[in-house]
C-alpha cells in the first residue's frame, strides 16, 4: 500500500531509520544502491554491504508512521530490522553522543501499540532479539562509539510535556532515554516473528542537571560512523 516495491526488491535484512535525507546518506555506504521505494516520502534504498544485500529505510516519526513501514517490510520478506534512531537522555549517566540498546521498551497503554490487542489484561513486550543485541554493543564497541544498554520508554506525542513533567520520574525507575517508535518495532517483531533491536542516538539530555544537546555537525558525523558499525551487525546476525 506505501512502500512500492516487490519482495526482490528488498532485503531481508533493513536498517531503519527517522527521515529520507539520513536513509540517503547511509545508502551511500552500500555498494550499488537502488532508490526502490520514494512512495510517501517513505525512501528505501537496496545495496550490498561488503557483499551482502541489505537495505535502508525510511520510517517517519512516531508509532503510527513507523508501524505502517514495519507492517509492510514484514510482508516483504523482511527477517531483521534494526532502527537506528534519536532519542533524548533521562539518566545522568547518559549523555549527548551516547548510543544506548534498549534492552526493552516501555510505552503508556493504549496509543498505537494498544491498538494491536483487545484483551484488557495485559499489555505487549517490547523487547529486542538478544543475540542481536549483543552483536550491536559489540560493532559500536570496536567503532571507539560510547554505548551503553538499558529500559528505554517510547512515547507517542513529542509535544506532550511528558517528557518535561514526568522525566525525573522516568529517571528514578531507570529508564535510559526517551523515543517515539522503538516500541513499535519491538512489539511489532514478537507478532510478526521478524528479529528487531534498536540503537539510539542521544541527541539531547533532559535529566534535572543537564540540558545539553549535539550539533547537527556532530549528529551527522556519528550517523555515518553508527551506519557502518549497524551494516556489520546486519550481516553478521
Amino acid at each position: 500500500m506505501h512502500i512500492k516495491a516487490e519482495k526482490r526488491d528488498v532485503a531481508e535484512k533493513v536498517l531503519a531509520v527517522e527521515d529520507k535525507e539520513t536513509a540517503l546518506v547511509l545508502s551511500r555506504l552500500l555498494e550499488n544502491p537502488k532508490l526502490v521505494n520514494q512512495n510517501r516520502e517513505l525512501y528505501v534504498y537496496t545495496g550490498n554491504f561488503k557483499g551482502h544485500k541489505v537495505s535502508v529505510a525510511t520510517h517517519g516519526i512516531g508509532a503510527p508512521s513507523s508501524s505502517l513501514v514495519f507492517e509492510e517490510l514484514s510482508q516483504l520478506g523482511v527477517k531483521l530490522i534494526v532502527r537506528l534512531g534519536t532519542a533524548r537522555s533521562l539518566n545522568d549517566k547518559v549523555k549527548a553522543g551516547d548510543i544506548v540498546i534498549s534492552s526493552g521498551a516501555s510505552y503508556v497503554p493504549g496509543g498505537t501499540v494498544g491498538e494491536y490487542i483487545t484483551e484488557s489484561f495485559f499489555v505487549l513486550a517490547a523487547v529486542p532479539d538478544l543475540l542481536l543485541s549483543e552483536k550491536l554493543v559489540e560493532e559500536f564497541s570496536n567503532s571507539g562509539i560510547s554505548v551503553k544498554t538499558g529500559p528505554t520508554f517510547s512515547n507517542d506525542n513529542y509535544y506532550s510535556k511528558y517528557y518535561d513533567n514526568k522525566a525525573e520520574n522516568l529517571n528514578a525507575k531507570n529508564f535510559l532515554c526517551a523515543d517515539m517508535e522503538c516500541a513499535s518495532l519491538l512489539a511489532l517483531s514478537s507478532l510478526r516473528g521478524f528479529r528487531a533491536a534498536c540503537a539510539l542516538i542521544i541527541t539531547e539530555e533532559l535529566s534535572a542537571n543537564n540540558k545539553k544537546g549535539i550539533s547537527e555537525e556532530d549528529l551527522k558525523k556519528l550517523i555515518t560512523k553508527a551506519g557502518s558499525a549497524v551494516f556489520d551487525a546486519l550481516i553478521e546476525s
